[in-house]
């Protein structure tokens, strides 16, 4: 089964659509530094395909993709380029809440906001459009939520599985491997991706992209569809939707 996009639906077949199942995924992303071997999309690229993943198995509409969030924690190591500053939270804000009217106005009665970026303050902002408002249920999920189910608290963090994500390291790779395999470049890949950032898992402080497999990437791809699938089903049944 293919994925269902909104973007790729007429009037009539959404409205059918709509009225047997009335949730919608919003893939979230932004636009920011991931190392020399991965693109610049890389949390885009791989919230759009794990929406896409879901949608195929379990029917549900696929908004089209937001790509642009808020990235300022990050301090890119001397010789990266690309990080950016974009939207503020007022804005984000803003938007997500009016995109969330929209579907409301199209007859969804809840959305999935699926964000593949983890940062404090974009998290903050999806969390206020949230509160905002007032017309759909709207709840906020990541890798991590699809995921959890299958993650371990180990005592050596410096083991890859079962831990999920990172930033630029063995999960993100590995994901895009599975995915987006002409857009790595594993030759570039440092050997380590360190970040100082408070309140972070102490597994992601350190993390190593050379370790990262197209086979690794999909297992990853594999946990997180199957969490995600059984999460919507959850929200569907509990909402009665």
């Amino acid at each position: 089964m293919k994925p269902i996009r909104l973007n790729e639906l007429n009037p009539k077949t959404l409205k059918a659509i709509v009225s047997e199942k009335p949730l919608i995924l919003v893939p979230i992303g932004t636009t920011e530094w991931h190392a020399d071997h991965l693109p610049l999309g890389v949390d885009s690229l791989l919230s759009q395909a794990t929406c896409d993943e879901v949608s195929a198995q379990n029917g549900c509409v696929v908004a089209p993709l937001l790509s642009c969030g808020i990235s300022r924690n990050l301090k890119p190591e001397k010789g990266y380029y690309g990080t950016v500053d974009t939207i503020g939270k007022e804005t984000l804000t803003s938007l997500i809440k009016e995109l969330l009217d929209g579907y409301a106005k199209m007859g969804f009665i809840t959305a999935v906001l699926f964000t593949g970026h983890g940062e404090t303050e974009h998290w903050e902002a999806i969390n206020q459009a949230i509160k905002t408002s007032k017309n759909i249920k709207a709840i906020m999920l990541s890798a991590y939520e699809f995921s959890k189910n299958v993650i371990q608290d180990l005592d050596d963090v410096e083991k890859t599985w079962p831990y999920a994500l990172d930033h630029a390291a063995e999960w993100e790779t590995s994901m895009m491997l599975h995915y987006h395999p002409e857009l790595v470049h594993m030759e570039n890949a440092p050997e380590t991706v360190e970040l100082d950032i408070p309140g972070i898992p102490a597994y992601i402080h350190k993390r190593y992209p050379r370790r990262a497999s197209r086979a690794y990437g999909r297992k990853l791809a594999t946990a997180v569809t199957a969490g995600g699938v059984k999460m919507i089903a959850e929200i569907l049944h509990e909402r009665n939707v």
